[in-house]
């Protein structure tokens, strides 16, 4: 980068010289650039923080898919019967349940304002999995009416963390050079991971 920006800078005064003068320009030769290395290699991202961001993506990102995946495995039209929202809320209680475990599992931010985030997301994917946990367990437990209407209420709160923003940074400000480059080398954090 900085060769290019040298050699810009040459021609620019070399074209500034010479339109001034009002002389034809001499014949153009070859600017050599050298270009010396840098003492010290700029550091990489810390991978500390890389493993923690990839934690976080990773849980949030897992979730997502594999939440899509089971609903693509339901298809279109599915009837909302008694066993089927028994089956299904079980299966957003142990996603959910999952979530909290990874994101409960990684150690202290090394972000500042990371362990704020995993709080908020600790928090909102808990509420999801004790929602659907209690609407089985009470769907399970009772034939009335009332206990089906009630896990279909669990459902919709199971389902909220997809409904909700899945960035799992949109409260961290990743404004510096070390957390661009940390967020960038998270793999599990890209788009379509």
């Amino acid at each position: 980068m900085k060769t290019k920006i040298l050699f810009a800078a040459l021609l620019g005064a070399l074209f500034a010289t010479t339109a001034c003068s009002g002389e034809a320009a001499p014949p153009a030769t070859p600017a050599t650039v050298t270009v010396t290395p840098s003492p010290t290699p700029l550091p990489g991202p810390d991978a500390k923080t890389v493993a923690w961001l990839d934690g976080m993506c990773g849980a949030i990102h897992g979730y997502v898919k594999a939440s899509n995946d089971h609903a693509s495995k339901q298809g279109s039209g599915v009837e909302v019967t008694r066993p089927w929202l028994s089956q299904d809320l079980g299966v957003r209680a142990e996603l959910a349940g999952k979530v909290v475990d990874e994101l409960s599992a990684l150690p202290a931010s090394p972000v500042p304002g990371g362990d704020a985030a995993r709080k908020s997301l600790v928090d909102s994917y808990t509420a999801a999995r004790d929602a659907a946990a209690e609407g089985k367990r009470k769907l399970d437990a009772s034939k009335s009416q009332a206990a089906l209407d009630a896990g279909l209420k669990a459902l919709d709160a199971a389902q909220k963390p997809l409904t909700e923003t899945t960035d799992p940074f949109a409260s961290i400000k990743m404004d510096t050079p070390e957390l661009l480059a940390a967020a960038s080398a998270a793999k599990k954090c890209a788009p379509g991971s």
